[in-house]
């Protein structure tokens, strides 16, 4: 496997290709685990090689690798080890995320996951189950701000800081798994809280909507309420669409800034030396905070340690649309989570890294496909960007579900020169790419059917798997070049 870097908005192979990542969730966040969650043996990655996916965001949590104070859970670890191996064997990249939600699952006395109970300082604030939808505790949830604002400020358990000993859990993955050809990265938190500090941004927020559904003209009042009459609830939220978005989050941007600036890049700069003094192998992900997957701007500067920018540093970012978690979610609307993602790509910008859209999706049947049409739009906006993503999430029978329909699709894989653009045309049934190579390479294309390079262009088939898949290389001369390859 060629060990990836990053140079500017690109990610880029030991060739100089700019790569694009097409991937999948698979988490662990159950507790009191002795092994990973998922059996991903041969079986599993022959399937997932073959229908296009090369990428894994690996979510563990803290409970499970350090569920006793300095004891690292080795039974855990020897089933991560397989993962790792297997992954390297059938070229599949990992990104090792520590997922938290709620900071923690308590044990068992709330739906999170995350910290272990020796942890969790709550002050004395008891953590119950969600009223409404999982994430509730976020917005009332008195313990699991108390939680966060111990961490943030690094407090003590048994004479050591959180923070350090979130690092020195870090270092040691990053001892077991620097080296590994299939190490992507270090995805060092999933969604960070703010803590207390929400309390406030919330508030604004809550208090944002109901002066835009009232004041704001982009918001046809008059459609609103008749549509909360009939109680016709797509209606209710296809009126508040993308172009409304920023006008109600943006006047949460200053306390989030303040939280990014003052307590989430401090930790990023932390935790990414203590992995350098480890390893250099390695992307290290800057996430957003949880509140910013609705499009609240992100302001945190890029990664540094000891003061120098952290050379390998990527965005990833996570949105979803605000009935996600909900029965409601068959009525996402697109145009409302490319207007979340249009924000998170002026932080792309700002920061001058590549992305891997960390989360998107959220469907909670993967065997559902009336929400297609909204995921294909998404597709295309990620295709625009020229972004990677990660699919959430993992079910463990999906490979072989409706899912793949959807997800398995024909795209770019390595590319000798600079991306113009690419996509496919599912009317058609043709994907076109165009790009501009200073030199002869080798590109590779995956196909996720039996296929046709069209107009006589040199190419070679480098993989061809049993459901007609395969992967494509193209080398092309120097100059700009359109590829088109139909689909049978």
């Amino acid at each position: 496997m060629e060990k990836i870097i990053t140079n500017q908005l690109r990610f880029v192979d030991e060739n100089g290709r700019t790569r694009l990542f097409n991937g999948m969730n698979i988490d662990d966040k159950l507790r009191d685990q002795s092994e990973f969650r998922y059996k991903l043996d041969e079986e599993f990655f022959r399937k997932f090689r073959a229908r296009g996916f090369d990428f894994i965001r690996l979510a563990v949590t803290w409970q499970n690798l350090e569920p006793k104070m300095e004891e690292y859970n080795e039974s855990y670890l020897q089933s991560l080890d397989g993962i790792f191996a297997l992954a390297e064997k059938y070229g599949v990249y990992i990104l090792l995320d520590m997922h938290q939600d709620l900071y923690s699952g308590n044990d068992g006395l709330s739906v999170g996951d995350g910290a272990p109970q020796w942890a969790v300082i709550t002050d004395g604030a008891k953590p119950r189950m969600p009223i409404f939808v999982w994430a509730d505790g976020y917005f009332f949830g008195k313990w699991v701000h108390k939680s966060f604002d111990h961490f943030w400020n690094n407090d003590p358990v048994e004479g050591k800081g959180l923070q350090d000993r979130y690092c020195d859990l870090w270092q040691m993955l990053a001892k077991r798994y620097g080296d590994s050809p299939a190490l992507f990265g270090f995805d060092l938190m999933n969604e960070p809280f703010p803590g207390s500090e929400s309390k406030k941004m919330f508030r604004k927020l809550i208090g944002n909507v109901a002066k835009a559904v009232l004041f704001n003209s982009k918001i046809k009042t008059g459609r609103l309420l008749k549509s909360a009459i009939k109680r016709d609830t797509r209606t209710m939220l296809d009126c508040i669409g993308g172009n409304v978005i920023r006008d109600i989050v943006s006047h949460v941007d200053a306390l989030e800034a303040k939280f990014d600036v003052n307590k989430y890049s401090p930790f990023l700069n932390k935790t990414t030396a203590a992995i350098r003094e480890i390893t250099q192998n390695g992307i290290i992900m800057m996430e957003q905070c949880y509140i910013c997957n609705s499009g609240v701007s992100q302001s945190a500067p890029p990664i540094t340690v000891n003061g120098v920018r952290e050379k390998n540093q990527c965005f990833g970012p996570h949105s979803y649309d605000f009935a996600v978690d909900t029965p409601l979610y068959k009525y996402a609307n697109a145009d409302r989570v490319k207007a979340f993602f249009d924000e998170m790509h002026n932080t792309q910008l700002r920061l001058q890294v590549p992305v891997v859209v960390g989360e998107w999706g959220g469907c909670s049947d993967n065997k559902d496909t009336s929400w297609f049409p909204h995921a294909y739009e998404l597709l295309d906006y990620f295709d625009e960007r020229q972004w990677s993503q990660a699919y959430w999430d993992y079910h463990g029978d999906d490979l072989d579900a409706p899912l793949m329909e959807m997800l398995c699709r024909t795209h770019p894989v390595a590319v000798a020169g600079d991306i113009i653009s690419y996509g496919y045309d599912r009317k058609d049934n043709i994907f076109t790419l165009c790009f501009s190579a200073k030199e002869e390479g080798e590109s590779i294309i995956y196909a996720h059917s039996d296929f046709e390079v069209i107009g006589g262009v040199k190419h070679s088939v480098i993989e061809k798997y049993e459901n007609g898949a395969g992967l494509i290389g193209i080398t092309a001369p120097s100059g700009e070049h359109t590829i088109q390859i139909k689909i049978k």
